[in-house]
C-alpha cells in the first residue's frame, strides 16, 4: 500500500509528492530548513514532482508534466534535483519574478549577486563568505522582484542551505576543511550541504547592490576585482536567467535596467577561500548604494510556450528580408541585444554583426547585403563578408528576428 506525503512550500502553487518516501523528509527539511513548508497526507493540487523508492538505496523522481520521464538518484542527489525543480516551480507559481541562476550574499544590507557559469565556483565562494559571517540568500537561484514604489530591485531568499562540491581543493585552509568536515549536513561523494552556514530565512528580501561575474583561473593568481563592461554583465545575466517561461523582451528590459543601475565587476581568482576573504575586505562591496531606476516594470509577462519546439523558418538566399516588427532592442557599447516579438529568444550581436543588422532596416536579400557591405568595407575579403552575412542571416531567420519583406509589409 502506497503512503504518500505531500509537502507544500510557501510560494509554490503545487506540492511535492513523496510516495513511500517518508525517509527523505528529514533530509529535505534539513536542506530546506529556511523554506517554510507543511506536510500533509491530503493533496489539494497536482504535484509538480513525485519521489518514490527505486532499486537499492536510490530514489526515482518524475515531473508532473512528464510522469514517464524517470530519473534515479541517491538520496543527496535526489534532494539536489528536487531543489532545482523547485526553482522552476517558483517561476511557474509567480511569473512576475525575474529569477537569476546566481548566488547572492549580503554585504552591509545589500545583496552582491554572483551569476553562475559552469565550474566558476559561485557556491564555494558563497559558502566561504558564509563562514566569514555573511548571510547567504542563495547559492543557486535568486528570485528578483521590482518594487514600483521605491523603484528598487529586491532579491528573495529561498531558505536553502548552500551546497559545495567535494572534495575541496587541497589549497583550502585546514580551518575551512575542518568546518566543512564537522558540519552535520547531508553529503555524498559529490556534494555536501552545509547546515551550519548562516542562511537568510526563506522569503526575506534585500535590495540588490552589485553584480560580480566570476572568472576562475586554473593557475594560482591573486584575486582581482575590476569593473566589467556592461555588455558582458548583461550577457551573463541573460545567459544565467532561469525565467525562460517569460517574454524575452521583458527579460531583456529587466536585465538591461539591472545592469544600468548596479555596480558591475569581474572577480578573477584561483582559490575560492582566498577570494571570499578578498571580497569580504574589499571597500567596493561595502556601503553599496540602493540602485534605483525610473524605468522599473513590476511585471514580467508569460511567454507563448506553445510556440516552443516549432520548426524554424527556412532561409532563402534570393528572398528579401527585413527586421521584424515588435522587437525589443538594447544597445550597450558596440553590442546590440535583441528579443524577438514572440518573446522566446534573446540574441547578441557583436560589432561586426551590427553592420549586417543595420543593412536589414530596409528589405535586402543575401546578395544585396553582401554588395552593400563590400562597398562599405573594402579592406575585408569578399569571401569573409559573404560567409559572415549568410551565417548571420540564417541565424536571424531562425530566431525570427528578420522576416520576408513581403510578410512584414503585409503586417504593417
Amino acid at each position: 500500500m502506497t503512503q504518500t506525503t505531500y509537502l507544500q512550500f510557501d510560494g509554490l502553487k503545487n506540492p511535492v509528492a513523496l510516495d513511500n518516501a517518508a525517509r527523505l523528509v528529514p533530509m529535505i527539511s534539513e536542506v530546506l530548513a529556511g523554506w517554510p513548508h507543511t506536510a500533509s497526507p491530503v493533496c489539494q493540487s497536482q504535484p509538480f514532482v513525485t519521489i518514490r523508492p527505486s532499486a537499492g538505496d536510490y530514489w526515482s523522481i518524475s515531473l508532473g508534466e512528464a510522469p514517464s520521464d524517470l530519473r534515479d538518484w541517491n538520496a543527496v542527489n535526489a534532494v539536489c534535483d528536487l531543489v532545482a525543480e523547485m526553482a522552476w516551480e517558483r517561476l511557474r507559481s509567480d511569473p512576475t519574478l525575474l529569477c537569476l541562476h546566481a548566488a547572492a550574499v549580503a554585504f552591509d544590507g545589500r545583496l552582491v549577486v554572483f551569476p553562475n557559469a559552469r565550474r566558476a565556483g559561485k557556491s564555494t565562494i558563497a559558502a566561504a563568505l558564509g563562514q566569514l559571517g555573511h548571510k547567504i540568500y542563495t547559492d543557486d537561484f535568486l528570485p528578483v522582484r521590482t518594487d514600483p514604489e521605491s523603484r528598487t530591485f529586491h532579491g528573495i531568499a529561498n531558505g536553502v542551505v548552500p551546497r559545495i562540491r567535494l572534495p575541496l581543493p587541497e589549497s583550502f585552509s585546514d580551518a575551512f576543511q575542518a568546518w566543512v568536515q564537522q558540519d552535520p549536513g547531508p553529503s555524498n561523494k559529490q556534494y555536501k550541504y552545509l547546515s551550519t552556514a548562516p542562511v537568510a530565512p526563506g522569503g526575506e528580501t534585500m535590495p540588490l547592490g552589485a553584480v560580480v561575474v566570476l572568472e576562475r583561473q586554473d593557475d594560482p593568481t591573486e584575486p582581482l576585482l575590476e569593473v566589467i563592461p556592461r555588455a558582458d554583465a548583461l550577457a551573463s545575466l541573460i545567459t544565467q536567467n532561469f525565467a525562460r517561461t517569460q517574454l524575452s523582451g521583458a527579460i531583456l528590459n529587466a536585465t538591461d535596467v539591472l545592469t544600468h543601475h548596479l555596480p558591475l565587476y569581474r572577480l578573477t581568482y584561483h582559490n575560492g577561500e582566498q577570494a571570499a576573504q578578498f571580497l569580504a575586505n574589499h571597500p567596493a562591496l561595502h556601503a553599496l548604494p540602493t540602485a534605483k531606476s525610473s524605468a522599473v516594470d513590476p511585471a514580467l509577462k508569460q511567454a507563448p510556450l506553445e510556440m516552443l519546439g516549432q520548426p524554424s523558418p527556412q532561409f532563402m538566399r534570393a528572398c528579401p528580408y527585413v527586421q521584424a516588427a515588435g522587437l525589443t532592442e538594447t544597445k550597450v557599447g558596440h553590442d546590440h541585444f535583441l528579443a524577438d516579438s514572440n518573446g522566446l529568444a534573446i540574441y547578441r550581436l557583436n560589432a561586426g554583426s551590427v553592420a549586417i543588422w543595420n543593412v536589414l532596416k530596409e528589405p535586402a536579400n543575401l546578395d544585396e547585403v553582401i554588395e552593400i557591405l563590400m562597398a562599405a568595407f573594402e579592406d575585408v575579403a569578399t569571401t569573409q563578408i559573404a560567409t559572415d552575412s549568410e551565417d548571420l542571416m540564417r541565424s536571424l531567420v531562425a530566431a525570427q528576428l528578420i522576416v520576408p519583406a513581403r510578410a512584414e509589409v503585409a503586417v504593417r
